[in-house]
Order: structure tokens, then sequence, then C-alpha cells
């Protein structure tokens, strides 16, 4: 009999575990955002990331320059132009920071491109490459820094209008 009178018990218990579970993540991924509402440019170290050259090609690693791309966030897509800007769906495995690169926004290249989400912090906005934020090395080149220990300072800067 106490067996029995157990079961419903730790039934219920499971399911009000499973529930505050939900809540919890739901509470946690509130700010994260696969849109952001205007156009805007990207700063790391005070220094915009350049709009992709003119003869570009698929793969082309995104950089820091003096003419700044102007993005737009829109269903996890970053895209500046006729191009969109994120890692590579295939990448080493290492925890190494990756290549950001530059593809032309097609059907085909948007299955070879991890998605790019925001997080709302008070007014501004943090973009993510699949749980990872942006930096550059040495030579201005960007990339996604994986285990969380650049310093770069990253500015999402919105365009007025």
């Amino acid at each position: 009999m106490p067996v029995a009178n157990a079961a419903p018990g730790r039934i219920l218990l499971l399911c009000f575990s499973g529930l505050i579970a939900l809540w919890l993540l739901g509470f946690f991924q509130a700010n994260i955002m696969d849109s952001i509402p205007s156009t805007f440019t990207i700063e790391i170290g005070g220094k915009p990331v350049a709009n992709v050259e003119k003869d570009a090609e698929d793969g082309s690693q995104a950089k820091l320059g003096a003419v700044p791309a102007i993005f737009s966030l829109k269903n996890s897509r970053l895209q500046s132009g006729d191009w969109i800007m994120g890692r590579n769906q295939v990448e080493n495995r290492s925890y190494l920071p990756k290549r950001v690169s530059w593809y032309k926004a097609n059907a085909e290249n948007e299955k070879l491109v991890q998605l790019v989400t925001a997080k709302k912090e008070g007014e501004s906005y943090q973009l993510i490459f699949k749980n990872a934020k942006l930096m550059v090395d040495d030579e201005g080149m960007v990339l996604a820094d994986l285990l969380g220990e650049s310093q770069s300072e990253v500015k999402v800067i919105l365009q007025d209008g």
C-alpha cells in the first residue's frame, strides 16, 4: 500500500519540477532575439567591422576597416547588402576562436552559415554567434570567441531612422 500511495506524489513532484525547469529556461532566454528592429554597425575595440570588399568570395573573413558595414539582423541572419556574415556550419572542433566570414546571401549559403542572435542588455544589444561573442586578432580579423576570454569591447550602434 505505501508504494502505491507514493507513486502519485512522485509523479506530481516530477511534473512540478518540469514546469519549474521550463519557466527557468524561458526566464533566462527571454532577452534572446532573432531580429533587431533597425539597421546598425558593429564596432570592436572602437573600430568598425568593414563592408565586404567588392571582389570578395564566399568565405572571405570579416575584418575591421574604415568603411563600416551597415547590418540588419532578421530571422537570425546578419546581413549587409547582398552578403550575410557569420560562422560556417563546418568548423574544426577545437576551442580556439572561429572565423567569422562573408557569404553571398542566397538559399544555398544560408544553409552553410550558423544562426546569429542578439541579447538585449538595457538599451543596447550584444550579438551572439552560436554561444560566442565577437573579437579581433592582432591583424584586425573578426573571430568568434568560444571561451569568452577576449577583452574586446563590442558595440552594436543602431542607425537613426
